[in-house]
């Protein structure tokens, strides 16, 4: 199940295709995009991405008039209200008992089919735990957010966890009922939840969360949030981060936080690694190597033009300015690099 918008279409074209890359030909594969107005052509794109394999079937739906009602007027700050989705989702999908739930801004290297049938332990869900979180944690100073959630229930927040990628009872959560309890936690704490949708699964749920591994849901914090981490985590699914990142390892790399690859170029490391990833998958996308093409056209012409900015202003920079100026030439050229192979 994923939940969009309109905007997302692209990242969405690219994250069906990888998964359709890596299923297998001999299981079946349901996928169920709620979305809230994707035009005819929208859906037509999304179709092409998974037109060339026969085994997995695409299905669109709205959200119901019913559940749309009780989402509305609620706050979901800088989030669309599809984000809440994921916690109905027993409702929208009455006739399956499990599902596997993905953000659009991530890319599948392994069979989605692996996540589907993990052993839950009985658990109403499982997830990989919040590694900003743990950083936090280690470093000495929780997180605001998680000191605003332990009255409401989050007793250990070493258990809180990412919501973009999960893996749902919904058979158990339908027995528990546990979707008023979420749509509850909403309505009374709102001004208190930072992340509306992941807040409210980790309340509820807390402590009956089935750890998935960390391969299932990669992203660049691992690596930029690296240092004491590994250490404090040995003997958790977190060891061995390092590995993972240095050889390419990773099941679904997900690119979390608001520097999306396939917006406008970012001058950050973390758009740099995100950049690396998708460019990779997005050209790999017939449904969409028109417009990627030339989106990357538009990107790599903004690179250059920020390196030779960049280069030349360089002999007349000096001290701190100096040093800041050779780290940004340095991050635009790996940019250029990564632009310049996705086009390749």
């Amino acid at each position: 199940m994923f939940a969009v918008t309109a905007p997302w279409t692209v990242c969405l074209a690219v994250t069906l295709h990888s998964l359709c890359a890596h299923a297998n030909p001999d299981r079946s594969y349901e996928i169920w995009i709620v979305h809230d107005g994707l035009t005819g052509e929208n859906i037509q794109e999304l179709r092409k991405a998974v037109a060339a394999y026969p085994h997995v079937l695409l299905h669109f739906s709205t959200m119901p008039d019913k559940l749309a009602a009780v989402l509305d007027h609620r706050d979901v700050k800088r989030f669309s209200s599809l984000a809440y989705a994921r916690l109905l989702a027993a409702s929208l999908l009455p006739s399956h008992n499990r599902i596997v739930y993905l953000d659009a801004d991530t890319v599948i290297y392994a069979d989605v089919a692996e996540l589907y049938d993990a052993d839950l332990g009985g658990n109403p869900l499982g997830a990989v735990r919040d590694v900003s979180v743990l950083s936090s944690l280690i470093a000495g100073y929780p997180r605001l957010q998680l000191r605003k959630l332990e009255p409401l229930g989050l007793s250990n927040p070493r258990h809180y966890f990412n919501s973009g990628v999960l893996v749902l009872d919904l058979a158990l959560i339908r027995a528990e009922n546990a979707e008023p309890r979420l749509l509850q936690v909403i309505e009374e704490y709102n001004e208190q939840l930072e992340h509306p949708d992941q807040d409210a699964l980790n309340i509820v749920f807390h402590d009956r969360i089935s750890p998935l591994p960390v391969e299932w849901n990669y992203h660049f914090q691992f690596e930029l949030k690296k240092d004491g981490l590994e250490a404090a985590a040995e003997g958790t699914e977190f060891s061995g981060i390092s590995t993972i990142y240095a050889n390419r390892s990773w099941k679904l790399f997900h690119m979390i936080g608001s520097k999306k690859p396939w917006l406008q170029p970012e001058k950050t490391e973390e758009y740099l690694m995100s950049t690396n990833v998708w460019w990779e998958a997005a050209m790999e996308t017939p449904s969409h190597q028109p417009y990627v093409k030339n989106l990357l056209d538009e990107f790599t012409r903004w690179t250059r033009k920020q390196l030779r900015y960049n280069q030349w202003h360089l002999p007349f920079s000096f001290g701190k300015n100096f040093r800041k100026r050779q780290k940004r030439i340095r991050l635009l050229k790996r940019l250029l690099h990564a632009f310049e192979n996705g086009r390749a």
